[in-house]
């Protein structure tokens, strides 16, 4: 669905003093052990997107003085789409760890960990946008919409160890507990914009899995009202049937030359699934669904609207919509540090797959730790073709370990309210991470 950098802060990844690249990379762990606050020990949010940026839905007003939105008649289709790809992708994510610890224990690094993780993605194709604009006659094709919604706990254990001195191996399993998950996409959407109405034929597959929810009761078609009044029904949700259990591992390596003064790495995350009890499921399709538009009767004050009574579904037993698997990330790192450690330069490589299409990012960094409790990064990336900036701070003293960054920080702004709001012009993106934890034993390899 949308293309989204993962779970965890790219700029973090060479701040050898955060608990945040050890969730990139399981073989790179901190300088100390920790346990995070919880809640806001490790806190990640996002919004994604390939189109949505400032200066691809408002223009100068080729009128006069303001800005003026895409709709406005100074603005033409052809300026306004050619800046949208043909199927614009929009993601918001959640990970928050509730709980988490990792300390160091003969040799090795163990870590335990509770998260809530939430991905909603959401697909428009460029046809919806031209529609909006033009409302010109015609047919406009807007199959491919779709949304869908991950919801589920993710406990992992994870455990690192040196190699020889030079290589550092790390390992994490996890068990994840669904919570919900909503798949609903327009196969086919005609509009038809006509003289004298607007309508639409629409047909598409829905699919839901909601934990403790038992979804055999529903038999036969089924309408959308009835389907929602079974949801809503808190009489029909039962604790004993929450089922739904997946399983996934990280695996990730560093090897260090010349003292530790350059540093490759490498890992592969979330490889595996969410399996979600049949009980739990629901699929169906949705066939032949009509809408009409004739406009606003004057003499009886009416809006002259046709719809069907019932959105009808029909339910089709595909097992393998019970298992719906991770968006598995790959990420490379190298680095050369030098003066005493106090620079390090690196370059890394990032890369999420989806079942359709990749998401890439490459950049460099350049990371300071002017003392033995305080790191700063900044990096440059290249995330599908756009560059964007990230920094990050992380204060790691032997009483607290906090961190704050960003990978999407805007290089080019307009203003708004008479220049006392910066708006960002060149960004579709934004992400935080934020983290606080009580640091433990110190690094033993």
């Amino acid at each position: 669905m949308a293309e989204s950098a993962g779970a965890q802060l790219r700029t973090s990844y060479f701040m050898n003093g955060s608990t945040q690249r050890y969730e990139m990379n399981p073989a790179l762990s901190p300088l100390r052990g920790y346990i995070a606050l919880p809640v806001v020990g490790d806190l990640y949010a996002s919004l994604e997107s390939n189109f949505l940026r400032t200066d691809n839905f408002f223009y100068p007003n080729g009128e006069g003085n303001g800005v003026v939105t895409y709709m406005h008649k100074s603005v033409s289709a052809e300026e306004f789409l050619k800046k949208l790809p043909d199927v614009n992708h929009l993601e918001i994510g959640l990970n928050d760890q509730i709980f988490g610890m990792g300390n160091y224990f003969k040799g090795g690094f163990w870590s335990f960990g509770i998260r809530l993780r939430s991905e909603n993605n959401f697909d428009v194709p460029k046809d919806f946008f031209a529609l909006t604009k033009t409302l010109s006659q015609g047919t406009y094709n807007i199959s491919g919409m779709g949304i869908e919604s991950t919801n589920f706990i993710d406990v992992s254990m994870g455990y690192t160890f040196p190699v020889q001195d030079v290589f550092t191996l790390g390992f994490r399993a996890k068990i994840l507990l669904g919570l919900a998950h909503v798949n609903a996409t327009i196969d086919q959407m005609n509009v038809e914009i006509g003289e004298e109405s607007y309508h639409a034929e629409m047909a598409g597959e829905f699919s839901a899995n909601i934990a403790g929810y038992d979804f055999q009761a529903i038999e036969g078609e089924v309408t959308m009202d009835s389907f929602m009044s079974h949801l809503t029904n808190i009489n029909n949700f039962n604790p004993s049937n929450i089922k739904s259990v997946g399983f996934a591992v990280d695996a990730g390596i560093e090897w260090t030359f010349r003292d530790e003064e350059i540093r490759l790495s490498a890992a592969i995350n979330d490889l595996g699934f969410n399996a979600w009890n049949a009980n739990n499921s629901f699929c169906a399709t949705i066939d032949n669904v009509n809408f009409a538009f004739e406009g606003y009767d004057l003499a009886t004050n009416e809006i002259k609207f046709e719809s069907p009574e019932n959105i009808v579904m029909t339910p089709t037993p595909d097992v393998s919509k019970g298992n719906t698997k991770l968006h598995s990330s790959i990420v490379v790192g190298l680095e050369y540090n030098f003066m005493n450690d106090l620079i390090g330069v690196g370059a890394l490589w990032n890369s999420k797959m989806y079942d359709n299409r990749k998401w890439n990012s490459i950049g460099g960094a350049v990371t300071l730790r002017p003392t033995n409790w305080l790191t700063a990064s900044a990096n440059y990336s290249w995330v599908n073709s756009l560059g964007v900036f990230g920094f990050a701070i992380n204060a790691h003293s032997t009483f607290v370990n906090f961190f704050f960054g960003m990978d999407y920080i805007a290089t080019k702004y307009g203003t708004a309210k008479g220049g006392a709001i910066p708006i960002p012009l060149n960004q579709n993106s934004v992400n935080l991470s934020f983290g606080l934890s009580i640091p433990l034993s110190p690094r033993m390899f």
